[in-house]
C-alpha cells in the first residue's frame, strides 16, 4: 500500500480533498434524510447536493491529486521537464541504468 505524504500536499491540493470530503458528507446526509442546506422544497435541496458532489468529484479526478510520495516526486520531474531544468534524455538514460540494475 502506498503512503500518503502529507507534508508534500499543496494546498490545492488540501482544499480540493476537503471539499470532495465535504460533498461525500453531505450526500449520506442527504440519503440519510438529513439536509443540510438551508431550502425548504426537498427536491431543490437533493438537486443541488447531487451536483456539488458530481461537480467536486469530477474536479479532482481531473486535477490528479498528488498525494503519495511517488506521485510528489513524479510531478517534480515533471515540471523539472517542463521548465528545461531537466532532459527527456536524462530520464532515459536514468530509467536505462534502473533496467539494468533489475535485470542482474
Amino acid at each position: 500500500m502506498k503512503k500518503i505524504n502529507l507534508k508534500g500536499m499543496t494546498a490545492e491540493a488540501v482544499t480540493g480533498v476537503f471539499i470532495l470530503a465535504i460533498a461525500l458528507i453531505n450526500a449520506i446526509l442527504q440519503i440519510f434524510g438529513i439536509h443540510t442546506l438551508p431550502i425548504n422544497n426537498e427536491e431543490v435541496s437533493e438537486l443541488i447536493s447531487a451536483l456539488f458532489l458530481t461537480i467536486s468529484a469530477f474536479y479532482n479526478v481531473y486535477k490528479n491529486r498528488n498525494i503519495t510520495v511517488a506521485s510528489q516526486k513524479a510531478q517534480e520531474i515533471t515540471n523539472a521537464l517542463k521548465s528545461g531544468e531537466l532532459f527527456v534524455e536524462d530520464i532515459e538514460q536514468l530509467l536505462e541504468k534502473i533496467k539494468k540494475r533489475t535485470d542482474k
